[in-house]
């Protein structure tokens, strides 16, 4: 049976929930707010008796009052900083400061926080100001900063759930190392494999990071799908590698290529391609074949063909039609400012008539008019006259304040109604410009693509003769002209991660619509998903897949690659050599980022859809167990997103995870393909129990 997961993450606002989120850490009595934005900072001060490390019941009260709090927030950080009084040697008091702050770390950790999240420095008696014993007091203590992280957005909550799982691994850039990691991928790093992206070589110690992602838990952390143009693939893992010396960023040297092994556990299957992720506008990927089917062996066989001179001219003369380069949307300028709602006049307050028995009162011994004597009596008669005066004098002016309130109100609700279609248009001209960006963006794709493949052809052509082209002629040539390709959208200001793309100096997006909009107008990221929503199918990929398969060369490709299969078999190891194999998915790797362990998905069972109802902002998966396999859902315009080409009638459990005022939310229901989906009932959830949750699913 299909165990199916659908995830979805989405971005919900809720003052509700901020105000008591917020009232729930000004609760903590001495703690000290200093900020509202994405990261809270709160101080307390954990006191101690003389020449003591253990809790005082004062102490204990105010970390229970804090442990609540902390596990409240979506993420948390905590920084202690241990102190001691001026008796005793320095020595000492280091050691004293010490043992106080893994105290109060220890009674955290009993109340369920993280010790990994606690950053402790020990100050000693370094820092001790105070020379009596009540001044003493006051420096024996530990100091606790809590900083609770609340996200923004999407992006912000999977940079959280991803932090800390870089594994970095340090190498010599002049021989050949293999590295394990932690779930026992292999790579295996040739000598001077590195070079920058100027193509100068290293000169210190290289960097190599590994993400391994074998779990939905991962793939949802790092926005991994399983889908190859529309096309369902079943994984065996996925993997990130990336390198960088002295903070610099590099790439493989021309030619040089990585041994990389996934683990099976023993079950191989012949099947499983190697794919490199291509970016795609949702910040997600896209998997593209490499061309090459995994193998057992760590060395692959290397046979060689003699390719005919007259092949590189026939590649050479393939003509690509060049896709029309679009013109750039017809707008002058940044977005006008937003429209600014009006102020509501102030509403005169009517004035108040004096009451002669509350002046008395005034002015009687403790309020009794019966003790009152003459002269007292004489002064509240005075007074009470002097504001009666007043109260004429004021009630006049009131019916003219009133008068004039009246009139400026009309105004201000003829005001209201000019701001709503001012604002109405506003909007609608935010959204109309971000339509014609995102249509320029299809359009200009297909026309560098266009460009580019016609480059490569003439590049692959020249280059014929080498193995690392004649052995993956198709797909290496769809390599190079993505790569050429997307260096031409990004000179055109459209960068391949999403978040940047807003905020590249000089792109569309600056220049048509304004950073200030992008990042202060709070409906940008609602009429964004809109206009996403609102737009026809991107048919980009498939366009791009046509131009390639025009071009001939598959079938060319495939008989090259059979040629070398056939050779490769006449050159198998012995069986004493088949004792070296590993139980691992081997192939050789060209490119740096992330790789996929896949095949394509064939079954003949029908297929329908699973639709889930969802009109706010939300990203959402769709993780089937049993086939191994993760799906995106996109929305359409009639507020519901959707996955193509599931099994009907299987078991679904649908998970959702949400932001509402920065903080996640939970929920988990279960379904059977085709039928309605069922409400989702979310509860807060702090990123520690998120992750477990997501730990909990399979693939």
């Amino acid at each position: 049976m299909c165990s199916l997961y659908i995830l979805i993450i989405q971005i919900k606002k809720s003052v509700y929930m901020k105000k008591s989120y917020l009232s729930l850490l000004l609760l903590l009595g001495s703690f000290h707010f200093l900020s509202l934005q994405a990261q809270n900072t709160v101080n307390a001060s954990v006191y101690f008796d003389a020449d003591r490390s253990e809790l005082t019941v004062e102490a204990r009260k105010v970390l229970d009052h804090l442990a609540p709090a902390l596990m409240a927030a979506a993420d948390y950080q905590i920084e202690l900083e241990a102190f001691t009084d001026n008796r005793g040697t320095a020595s000492y008091n280091q050691e004293l400061a010490a043992a106080r702050a893994a105290t109060v770390k220890e009674y955290l950790e009993q109340k369920g926080l993280i010790a990994q999240k606690t950053n402790i420095r020990n100050w000693g008696e370094q820092k001790a100001l105070q020379l009596t014993d009540e001044g003493r007091q006051k420096d024996r203590r530990v100091d606790v900063a809590i900083i609770a992280f609340t996200f923004e957005n999407l992006w912000e909550l999977r940079d959280r759930l991803s932090a800390n799982t870089d594994q970095i691994t340090t190498i010599d850039q002049y021989r050949e190392e293999t590295i394990t990691a932690a779930k026992g991928t292999i790579v295996v790093v040739p000598a001077n494999a590195f070079v920058f992206e100027d193509g100068t070589s290293p000169k210190g110690k290289v960097e190599v990071i590994i993400h391994e992602a074998y779990d939905p838990a991962a793939f949802i952390m790092h926005n991994l799908t399983t889908t190859s143009n529309g096309q369902i693939l079943q994984t065996g893992g996925m993997v990130s590698i990336t390198a960088q010396s002295e903070g610099k960023a590099l790439r493989l040297a021309e030619g040089m290529e990585l041994t990389v092994a996934i683990p099976n556990g023993g079950n191989f299957d012949p099947n499983m391609e190697l794919f490199y992720a291509r970016p795609v506008a949702s910040g997600g990927v896209d998997w593209k074949p490499a061309g090459q089917k995994f193998r057992r062996t760590l060395k692959p066989a290397r046979a060689e063909l003699k390719i005919d001179p007259e092949l590189g001219e026939r590649i050479a003369a393939i003509q690509v039609p060049e896709y029309p380069k679009p013109a750039l949307p017809a707008y002058k300028g940044q977005m006008p400012p937003e429209p600014k709602m009006p102020v509501a006049p102030y509403k005169p307050r009517a004035p108040k008539k004096p009451e002669w028995e509350v002046i008395q009162k005034m002015f009687a011994p403790s309020g009794n008019v019966a003790k009152m004597n003459k002269k007292a009596a004489k002064k509240a008669q005075n007074y009470y006259q002097e504001q009666t005066e007043h109260y004429v004098r004021d009630s006049a002016k009131y019916v003219q304040l009133l008068e004039r309130y009246e009139k400026n109100m009309a105004g201000f609700e003829k005001a209201k109604l000019k701001y709503a279609a001012d604002h109405r248009n506003w909007e609608e001209e935010l959204q109309a410009r971000l339509t014609s960006i995102a249509m320029y963006q299809r359009a200009l794709r297909l026309h560098c693509y266009s460009k580019a493949l016609a480059k490569a052809l003439k590049t692959q052509a020249k280059n014929i003769q080498k193995y690392a082209v004649y052995s993956n002629l198709y797909w290496g040539l769809d390599d190079l002209a993505a790569e050429q390709s997307h260096g031409m959208m990004v000179m055109a200001g459209f960068s391949s991660d999403p978040k940047k793309n807003a905020k590249v100096h000089g792109n569309l997006y600056e220049s048509l619509i304004g950073v200030k909009v992008i990042d202060q107008y709070p409906r940008y990221q609602k009429v964004n998903q809109l206009v996403y929503q609102s737009l026809p199918a991107d048919t980009s990929g498939k366009d791009i897949s046509r131009m390639l398969a025009a071009t001939g060369l598959r079938s060319l490709s495939d008989s090259l690659q059979a040629e070398l299969k056939e050779k490769n078999l006449l050159n198998t190891q012995d069986a004493s050599a088949q004792k070296a194999m590993l139980g691992s998915y081997i192939a050789s790797v060209s490119q740096l980022g992330w790789i996929n362990c896949d095949r394509f998905y064939n079954d003949p069972a029908e297929k329908m859809q699973v639709v889930i109802n969802e009109a706010e902002d939300a990203t959402l998966y769709a993780i089937c167990s049993d086939i191994k396999a993760m799906l995106p859902l996109y929305p359409n315009e009639r507020g519901q997103y959707v996955a193509q080409g599931l099994p009907k009638g299987k078991k679904v459990t649908i998970i959702g995870i949400k932001l509402q005022d920065g903080m996640a939310q939970y929920a988990q229901k279960e379904m059977l393909v085709g039928d309605k989906a069922p409400e989702m009932a979310y509860q807060a959830m702090p990123l520690k129990e998120l992750k477990t949750e997501l730990r909990k699913l399979s693939i």
